[in-house]
């Protein structure tokens, strides 16, 4: 245990180097436990797991669980009023009609923890659009957390993810399995998932698609990066948005818009475009 608390400083700075993220006071203890569970599971010690971690790829499960207990992110269906507001009534709405010429609508879920926030956009497009059948919806979710991802591409979901979604769209987006909730194949089926750590160089990209994205919703994720990445990051997501793309950040990220394109509004909820023209909420 001594051993790691000297060391507990050389896995922060790690995890900020590999991952740009934040270890707060209140998440050491969390880390310490990680720190310990990993050492007996493999049989290193701390300077062995330390080590190994350092020259692991990103993607290796030596990092995963390292990572996946400091990035527990609190997630449900239709979450914050206003943001959901905006979304159902001015920017899904508009963002459809503009793309009505060639039916194709990317939207990214940059930090998606467990999903409920893209399949919450999934759920309301499928209200939204009629022929949804004839568009070409590329609808993304992408974390760091793979214990997170595969709880999302899985859709299953207990209460608490519940708790602020209407009893209209739960009769009839979800089935009830004794104390969960199974998600239709209709709207899982929508979204795709993949592995992205939103400080590294892997996006903007034609390659695998994450380029071009009409909206981006990055809510609540940049208050885990250190400032040096959160402009990094903000200049990466500008630059991944179409013209008239809107990105959603939350109530509690930092705002940064330096060396950016990109034009901040405030309407009962935060968004940023490419542009200078606002829009209204009803």
């Amino acid at each position: 245990m001594n051993s790691i608390k000297i060391l507990e400083p050389e896995f922060i700075e790690l995890i900020r180097l590999r991952f740009g993220l934040v270890v707060h006071v209140n998440q050491t203890r969390v880390l310490v436990k990680t720190i310990i569970d990993a050492c007996h599971k493999f049989n290193y010690s701390p300077q062995e797991y330390l080590h190994q971690l350092k020259h692991c790829s990103n993607s290796s499960s030596l990092l995963a669980d390292l990572v996946a207990a400091i990035t527990v992110g609190e997630s449900y269906f239709f979450r914050d009023k206003n943001q959901m507001h905006l979304l159902e009534k001015i920017i899904l709405p508009q963002l459809i009609k503009q793309k009505n010429n060639n039916f194709t609508l990317k939207i990214w879920s940059a930090g998606c923890s467990t999903g409920e926030e893209i399949y919450t956009i999934a759920m309301l497009l499928s209200e939204l659009i009629p022929n949804l059948d004839g568009w070409n919806l590329q609808l993304l979710g992408t974390d760091i957390n793979t214990t997170a991802l595969a709880k999302a591409q899985a859709g299953v979901y207990r209460q608490w993810s519940m708790r602020s979604i209407s009893e209209r769209y739960l009769q009839r987006y979800f089935s009830k399995e004794e104390h969960t909730y199974v998600l239709s194949p209709k709207i899982r089926n929508l979204v795709n998932f993949k592995y992205l750590n939103l400080s590294d160089n892997s996006y903007p990209s034609i390659l695998n698609g994450i380029n071009e994205i009409d909206l981006i919703l990055c809510r609540n994720v940049l208050i885990y990066f250190d400032s040096e990445f959160v402009v990094k990051i903000m200049k990466k997501l500008s630059a991944t948005m179409a013209e008239s793309a809107y990105l959603l950040l939350g109530a509690s990220d930092p705002i940064v818009t330096a060396e950016t394109n990109l034009v901040f509004h405030h309407n009962g909820a935060i968004y940023f475009s490419l542009g200078s023209v606002d829009i209204e909420p009803k």
